[in-house]
Formats: C-alpha cells, structure tokens, sequence
C-alpha cells in the first residue's frame, strides 16, 4: 500500500517539481558513490596497512567534513564539465543518465555561479579538515575538468586509472599525511581497486565488444590476485563477488547484463566498505533514496536500481 502510493500517486511528481529538488540534484549525489568509495578505499588501506583489519571504525566530525568537501569536490567537477559540455555543443563529459537539470530547469548562469561558491566551500572544508591534502584534491578538480576527459580507446583507460590513483591517494593522505614510510605497500595495494574502477569505465566508454570484455575481466581477475597476495579482504571481497558479472556480461552480452555489470560491482564495493565506517550508511542510503523518488518522478526512471529486469531503467 505504501509502495504503491510512493510510486505512483501524482502529488509525487508535484512534490519533486519544486526547483528545491533541482538545486540537491545538480550535484548528482548518486554519482558520488563510485569516487567517494575510492576516498574511502584510501583510508581503509592506510589503516590496514599499521593495524589488523577493524570494523566498525567511527567516523568523527573532522573525518565528516573531510568526506563533505571531498563530495562537493566531486560534484564542482561534474557541474563544470557539464557546464562546458552545453557551451560547446558536444556530448557531456559524464555520461549521466539525465541531462535535463543545467540548462533546462537551472539556467548556466545559476549553475556556474553553484559551482564557483560550492567549489570554494569545498577547499574551505578540506583546509579545515586535512590542510596537507589540499594540493592533491586541486589537482583532481584540475586534472578531471581539463581537456583530459575527452581521451579516446585507451588513452582514456590511463587518464581514468590516474584519477583512481589519485582519490584513493587522497584518502591515504587524509590519514597518514605526508609521511612515505610505507609507500610501496601502499601502491601495490591501490592496484586491485585501480583495477576495478577502470573496468567499469571499460564497460562505459569503450566500444562493447569480445575484447574489452575479455580485458575487464583479466583486470578483475589480475586485481583479486594482488588482493590475496596482499591478504587484502576488502579487495578480494569486492573482486570475487564482481567477477561474475563480467563474465556473464562476456558469455551472453545482453543490454541487462551490462548494467548489472556497471553497478553491481560499485555497489558490492560500497556495501564492504560500509562494514568498516558503518556510519556512512546513514548519508548513502537517504542519497540513494532520494535520487530514486526523484528520477523516478522526475525522469521516469527507475535509478539507480539494483533489481535489472529487461525493463532495466
């Protein structure tokens, strides 16, 4: 009964008609997901790395703002990448699954000057939080909006595999600053995740064929092996579990079978991630409601979805 009032009463598309829907849904929280978790794959290492794996670590206020500056950071780079997208006449930098809200419903103007004030709070916030990781997050804002992103084939590959490094660096520098001591561990076990986030931007960005299948799941397969050689469980929980959507995807390369692939391992990775800073749950799942009603009523479409039928949107 409820379900269904939710999902298909009217008042609901009244509801997320208001502009107050259209300035949250600018900053496209439900894209955050996927870089936020690399952040956080950063401090989880940094901590594996000196300690026995601990679950259930608490996440203080000072850890908050960081996480907060580092997503406004995040989403600074998708509104301005959108932003350039329109005023060049081509297609948009991300391929978001909407692309009705800059332009449509908030004007580029309004958006820009969104961006200009957000991406000032987002320094502010990560100066106050972790000082020393503020030339590192420039240059992801810098690196992500340039004319980088618009690589091609596998020149797009490096560029993504470097923005990986880069965030799960940005982590790790949260939590052991400046300090090299164990660096080499730490680059060796950034692989496996590197890995997975550029496997997924194989299945986005590249021509979906037998061979970029075929090199997602070596990179998946290559990723879980450096994890149990590293005795790294959060890797070879997230790996393993990710692996059969890949091969699913190669062995039959249904439209389904794609986005099963694209999502699934995001939010396999997330859900691990979640058992070792567990209140994060809290902000990840109102994100990942919200988003649903409001793309839902907004859009028509069901995302993010977890359960794929051949309806899948």
């Amino acid at each position: 009964m409820l379900k269904k009032f939710i999902r298909d009463n009217k008042i609901h598309k009244k509801i997320t008609s208001f502009v107050f829907f259209d300035y949250i849904f600018i900053y496209r929280p439900i894209y955050l997901l996927g870089p936020i978790s690399m952040v956080l794959v950063g401090m989880y290492l940094e901590n594996f790395i000196h300690q026995p794996l601990v679950l259930g670590l608490s996440v203080d206020m000072n850890t908050g703002l960081f996480v907060f500056g580092v997503s406004l950071l995040i989403s600074c780079i998708f509104i301005k990448n959108e932003i350039v997208s329109i005023k060049g006449n081509s297609n948009c930098r991300f391929h978001f699954s909407e692309k009705k809200i800059i332009g449509d419903r908030i004007q580029i103007e309004v958006a820009q000057l969104i961006h200009n004030f957000s991406l000032v709070l987002s320094y502010l916030l990560i100066l106050i939080s972790s000082w020393m990781s503020i030339f590192l997050a420039g240059c992801i804002y810098f690196l992500w909006t340039s004319s980088f992103t618009q690589l091609n084939g596998y020149l797009n590959l490096c560029f993504n595999a470097v923005i990986a490094f880069l965030l799960v660096s940005l982590g790790n520098m949260y939590i052991n600053g400046y300090s090299f001591t164990s660096y080499a561990q730490f680059l060796l076990l950034s692989i496996p995740y590197i890995l997975l986030f550029v496997s997924t931007i194989i299945l986005i960005e590249l021509p979906r064929n037998k061979i970029n299948s075929i090199i997602s799941i070596v990179f998946i397969l290559l990723g879980f092996f450096v994890s149990y050689y590293s005795s790294d469980p959060l890797g070879c929980a997230s790996l393993s579990v990710s692996f059969p959507f890949y091969v699913f995807f190669f062995l039959r390369g249904m439209e389904r079978d794609l986005i099963r692939a694209i999502r699934y391992p995001i939010f396999l990775l997330i859900f691990f991630i979640f058992t070792i800073y567990p209140l994060l749950t809290i902000p990840m799942t109102m994100i990942y409601y919200l988003s649903k009603y409001y793309y839902w009523h907004q859009f028509d479409m069901h995302f993010p979805a977890l359960a794929i039928n051949d309806d899948y949107n």
